[in-house]
């Protein structure tokens, strides 16, 4: 019978591998060299960032007092507050506090606000956290810049709350302060009418009565006055570049020496097998005649 003497076919693909990246030892080192090269030149143009974290832990807009309304949802609540943080209302602030030269344009490209809502929530207490996150070319820069954030959030949050307030009390007041302002200029050319001056104690009354109603909604409203501002801390390593430079030109240099050696196969195919792979293959051995 007779016998086949053949290696492997994997192994005949890594010999041949093998011998061709040898053959062109020269050009795998260059490339392995030259993979080197750019990856550090990769990585020393990264730009180094550092980001600097600041929290406000938001109270319950409703306090004490449960107010119908949106405003008592969470989520609306924290989104609402999460938008406004982002504003350009607040990013104009911020870049005054900070004393940054950065533009209000620029940081909102570098600013992330994330919220979180605590599903363990009670009435009056934390309903969850607003994290602001801006990333600066150094670590004191980045803190600054996130504290200042959270700082002009909270100025223009009590702002708003106010302007509420005095629309709230507009609204539900409006009517009566007009009538009291129309007898009180009677009363100027009447002093001595008891019917109009018994008018505006009564109007009065009713003021003072409705002004102690509003009071809960009053406090319901100002919940910056109830929320926790985290100040953020100086960060002590950069979030970029993640790898360093050892880690990317390693990854350069593998992707060189994988580059070169694929090179060194097909010119060594185009120019002919080497001179061990050009040794016939041995056939069957025919048996010897008897």
């Amino acid at each position: 019978m007779s016998t086949f003497h053949r290696q492997p076919r994997g192994w005949d693909v890594v010999g041949g591998l093998l011998q061709s990246a040898w053959r062109h030892k020269r050009l795998v080192a260059a490339a392995v060299l030259l993979g080197a090269l750019l990856g550090y030149g990769w990585a020393s143009r990264q730009p180094t960032l550092y980001e600097g974290v600041s929290r406000v832990r938001m109270a319950d807009p409703c306090g004490h007092a449960p107010i119908d309304g949106p405003i008592c949802d969470p989520d609306w609540y924290l989104g609402s507050q999460a938008q406004l943080m982002s504003s350009s209302a607040v990013l104009q602030r911020a870049v005054k506090l900070s004393g940054s030269s950065i533009s209000a344009e620029t940081l909102g490209q570098h600013l992330e606000v994330d919220v979180a809502q605590d599903p363990t929530r009670r009435l009056g207490r934390e309903i969850g956290v607003i994290a602001t996150q801006v990333v600066d070319s150094t670590a004191k820069g980045a803190a600054q810049l996130a504290n200042a954030v959270t700082l002009a959030y909270q100025q223009v949050a009590i702002q708003q709350e106010r302007k509420i307030i005095q629309g709230q009390r507009r609204h539900m007041l409006s009517h009566l302060e007009t009538r009291l302002a129309t007898i009180d200029a009677e009363l100027a050319g009447r002093p001595n009418n008891g019917e109009l001056r018994r008018q505006r104690d009564a109007l009065a009354a009713q003021l003072s009565q409705i002004e102690a109603q509003l009071t809960p909604i009053v406090a319901a409203t100002t919940v910056m006055s109830r929320a926790r501002r985290e100040v953020a801390a100086v960060p002590e390593q950069p979030i970029q570049p993640r790898p360093g430079r050892a880690i990317t030109m390693a990854i350069g240099m593998l992707l060189g020496l994988l580059v070169s050696v694929a090179l060194a196969w097909w010119l060594t195919r185009r120019h002919g097998p080497t001179s061990r792979s050009s040794a016939p293959e041995q056939g069957p051995e025919m048996p010897s005649p008897a």
